[in-house]
């Protein structure tokens, strides 16, 4: 699968590449430094210069997005459709929520302000099921 994600976007298959999305994909939204001390292991050849160097040329190709929250290292995750980020202000964990008109309410965004939006990112913050019944 990302072996065909990376031909398509013309990025080399490399060993570095593969272990780095499967991280992304293991853990949906993950922090360089936890890419990191997972692939270290398996890769200990691999630098975190490495990892920088490849998450950007994939985060070009449109094959991985960086999330930005507030107040918090940036994440990666796997490009998707178009959705909101919802995050536990306890336990730190982000769940995808796609909103059937997020696209509209960008465009009235857009409208309203007369920006020209190149993109967003929407993230809502409260307390997930889990950790409220903690």
């Amino acid at each position: 699968m990302f072996e065909k994600l990376l031909k398509e976007n013309n990025l080399k298959i490399t060993p570095q590449r593969l272990a780095i999305l499967k991280q992304i994909q293991k853990f949906g939204h993950v922090g360089i430094d936890e890419i990191y001390e997972n692939i270290k292991e398996s890769n200990p050849s691999m630098s975190l210069a490495t990892v920088y160097k490849n998450l950007t040329f994939m985060q070009e190709a449109r094959i991985i997005d960086e999330v930005k929250l507030p107040n918090q290292k940036q994440r990666y995750e796997l490009v998707k459709n178009p959705h909101i980020h919802l995050v536990c202000e306890k336990c730190g964990s982000i769940t995808d929520m796609e909103m059937e008109h997020l696209e509209a309410f960008k465009k009235e965004c857009a409208k309203k302000s007369h920006y020209t939006i190149r993109e967003s990112s929407i993230a809502m913050f409260g307390i997930c099921p889990h950790c409220q019944e903690s």
